[in-house]
């Protein structure tokens, strides 16, 4: 009552103030030439006048005045808004009178244990410096409320004090009663057959209190949550066919002497029941054999609700997929109690066909609009379609440029008209990198690169850089236009000049190229490129008295040109590039070098492989990979040495470093193999978006025909004779670099080797 005679004041002063003007036969007839403002100390005039609407010069208007009343008041500073007239020779003067609520001079909070006053105190919205709101105040004491309720302080109470300080100045305190900490002692289920307790009780969020409580939230009473859980096993039950369970409302009972709540739920579970018809009514977009095998569940299977559920949006998809992005499914449910059986007849209200009308993006305001919409696979006019829109959003988060984007459909111009709008967040795709790094197998690394995979917002990557360690001299530069005049083309050049030092001989790679790419499909591309690069080999002088050259690496001293062309094929299907759970990448390559392409060497590689990713529960992540690699001469000869393969490390054969695998030398230097074969097997968790932990197994093996091959076979790919191990690994990604970090095991270890690798690798790509 008292909130609607502070709203009722204003108006009661005004009609006053209007009978007191018609008593004294005030001429209302006349302009008003004067507006003042009384009784205000800290609100500022100004403010007060920019709601007051009434104009000097225009007539009196009982309307406008009420409104003017009305906003003020509305303003929240004031206790009474009241209006007085004065009339002299010029016209009528309107003097608005206000009554200044009180002004906070001070906000505290007492009786705070539990939480700071700096933590309560960011989430109260009254202040100090301003006008007491009594609304606000309430408000204030429900948070402040819930926010103990959720730590179990459930009976915890928050008074609203006030001290008066003189000249309408008020201190305010939240005086906080915590009371005694409340648990869930026991949740007691009663009338459930078919589900145990503990099966129940592993569905709800609400649990008993237990030795975890100590350092968590566990146990904490919350009513919502409570309401939460009732669903929560309500849609259990109608997953395994009991389509009328049903809880009734729960019963919590307080026990305040031993600060426990004691929560029981009564169950109804009623007849399970099983699936009878499944029909549907076909229209102009779909047959009716289309609609109903959409839904998974077949005749006399326990009726499920989530599958049910997943059918009908399935349904909703393939119609949005059409064009028609408002279809609506609607399921009649025929109940038949005698036979425990549940028929379904689905009829779709498919709407109007939609089409797409503007397409906003924003968030972008670095990279340029149109390197979003060539990645967008709905253009504007087109029929609208669910899965392009789907697909857009993943091709915009796979360029690698945003952290989050998020699509918004709104009506458009028109009623067949689908606007979209896109908010993407950008993320620093540049990186200017030098410092020192390291690696278990090339240890320390002096990293000097400056890299942008977004130049100046274009889509074009560029790299240069120098990596230097204990055994590899790398410098080089890399260009990308991914998107030729805006088309699916991509255009690539690098140039380099690598030094890699093994164990008895030192390659020296100088060299450029330049790679065509072209999509051929949605999810495939393919490339065509051009190398050319002279290849020196040198005696490892510094290492030869512990690793003494082999006849076999002597043959290969000396400089050769190699020129080569490289084809390429890749299909990729992965729901996200850089943190895939699902779908797949293939890869075939291959390179011809020499023949009509001139120069000394003569050789071709072939390389296949393949990684498939498998969504697990609880958020882990299966994945296999496969690579199988071959390459030969065309006159039967060796390979040269510098072309072989090699495997080891922490990006292949994890356990085992490059010397462990494949044929040696007769020094007992190894030297590669003209063939390998690899499968990767990891089970991945992120722990949080930039922390990834791993275990893995690997089983790989280097084959040739050249050196003591008694660490492989003869064979190509015989997958009897292979090197194989486990571990575990964490993966850090940083705004500055990568970081893996594994421990790989070996399963078939040998005298002369280490039991385990440890990999550690910083500033290198995974």
């Amino acid at each position: 009552m008292s909130r609607l005679l502070q709203r009722a004041l204003p108006r009661l002063f005004f009609l006053l103030a209007f009978g007191l003007s018609t008593a004294s036969a005030f001429d209302l007839s006349k302009p008003v030439n004067e507006i003042r403002i009384e009784g205000n100390q800290r609100a500022d005039a100004n403010t007060i006048r920019f709601y007051i609407h009434s104009k000097k010069g225009e007539p009196y208007s009982v309307n406008n005045i009420r409104e003017d009343i009305r906003r003020v008041y509305n303003l929240g500073y004031f206790d009474d808004v009241r209006l007085e007239v004065e009339e002299d020779s010029g016209g009528l003067s309107l003097v608005f009178v206000v009554k200044e609520k009180p002004f906070i001079r001070r906000v505290k909070i007492a009786g705070n244990n539990e939480f700071s006053e700096k933590d309560l105190g960011t989430m109260i919205e009254l202040k100090k410096g301003s006008f007491y709101q009594k609304h606000l105040a309430q408000k204030d004491i429900q948070k402040i409320k819930k926010k103990y309720q959720k730590k179990g302080f459930y009976f915890t109470e928050v008074a609203a004090v006030t001290t008066d300080e003189g000249q309408n100045q008020i201190d305010f305190t939240y005086k906080i009663d915590e009371k005694q900490k409340v648990k869930i002692g026991k949740i007691t289920f009663k009338g459930n057959s078919f589900f145990q307790d503990y099966q129940l009780d592993d569905k709800i969020e609400s649990k008993e209190v237990g030795f975890w409580s100590i350092i968590s939230d566990s146990g904490n009473y919350q009513k919502e949550i409570l309401k939460t859980d009732l669903l929560r096993i309500e849609a259990l039950y109608r997953d395994y066919g009991f389509i009328k369970a049903s809880i009734d409302e729960p019963r919590v009972e307080v026990d305040k002497e031993n600060g426990r709540i004691l929560i029981t739920l009564v169950l109804h579970e009623g007849d399970q029941y099983r699936v009878g018809e499944i029909t549907a009514d076909g229209d102009s977009v779909h047959a009716a054999e289309e609609i109903s095998g959409k839904i998974k569940l077949k005749k006399g299977d326990v009726f499920n609700q989530s599958v049910f559920r997943s059918g009908l949006f399935q349904v909703t998809d393939m119609y949005a997929n059409d064009g028609y992005a408002f279809a609506s499914p609607v399921p009649d449910v025929r109940e038949h109690p005698e036979s425990r059986t549940v028929d379904f007849h689905i009829r779709v209200d498919p709407g109007q066909m939609v089409y797409v009308g503007r397409i906003n993006f924003s968030g972008n305001y670095k990279t340029q609009d149109n390197v979003l919409r060539r990645e967008f696979r709905l253009t504007e006019g087109e029929r609208f379609s669910g899965e392009k829109l789907a697909r857009s959003r993943q091709r915009l988060i796979n360029t690698g440029f945003f952290g989050n984007v998020e699509l918004e459909q709104k009506s458009g111009r028109g009623t067949d008209l689908m606007d979209v709008n896109v908010t993407v967040t950008e993320k620093e795709t540049g990186q200017l990198r030098a410092g020192l790094g390291y690696s278990s197998v090339e240890n320390a690394m002096i990293q000097a690169q400056i890299s942008e995979n977004n130049v100046l917002g274009t889509g074009r990557r560029l790299s240069l850089g120098v990596n230097t360690s204990s055994i590899r001299q790398d410098y080089f530069m890399d260009f990308t236009e991914p998107h030729f005049r805006d088309r699916d083309i991509s255009l690539g050049y690098s140039i380099y000049n690598r030094q890699f030092v093994y164990q008895s001989y030192i390659t020296n790679r100088l060299g450029g190229g330049f790679t065509f790419g072209r999509g051929l499909s949605e999810y495939a591309e393919g490339s065509l490129g051009y190398k050319i690069e002279k290849v020196g080999v040198s005696i490892n002088s510094v290492a030869a008295y512990l690793y003494p050259p082999s006849l076999y690496v002597v043959s290969q001293v000396g400089e050769r040109v190699t020129s080569s062309v490289n084809m390429a094929l890749t299909q990729d299907t992965r729901d996200n590039k850089y943190a895939p759970t699902s779908g797949y990448k293939a890869d075939f390559s291959t390179q011809i070098a020499g023949g009509p392409l001139g120069a000394d060497e003569n050789f071709w590689k072939l390389m296949l492989g393949a990684s498939r990713y498998f969504p697990l529960p609880y958020g882990f992540v299966f994945m296999t990979h496969g690579e199988a690699r071959y390459g030969a001469t065309y006159d039967g000869s060796p390979l040269p040495m510098w072309e072989n393969f090699f495997l080891g490390g922490p990006t292949s054969l994890r356990g085992f470093n490059y010397q462990n695998v494949g044929p040696r030398d007769t020094s007992g230097n190894s030297i590669g193999g003209d063939s390998s074969l690899l499968f990767n097997f990891e089970v991945s968790y992120n722990f949080t978006p930039a922390v990834e932990g791993v275990l893995f197994y690997d089983r790989g093996q280097l084959y040739g025909e050249v050196g003591d091959l008694s660490r492989t076979s003869l064979q190509r790919f015989d997958l009897a004779n292979m090197r194989h191990g486990f571990g575990l690994g964490i993966r850090f990604t940083t705004p500055a670099m990568p970081i893996w970090i594994a421990w790989g095991f070996k399963l078939d270890r040998r005298d002369e080797e280490p039991p385990m690798e440890f990999h550690f690798t910083m500033g290198g790509s995974f």
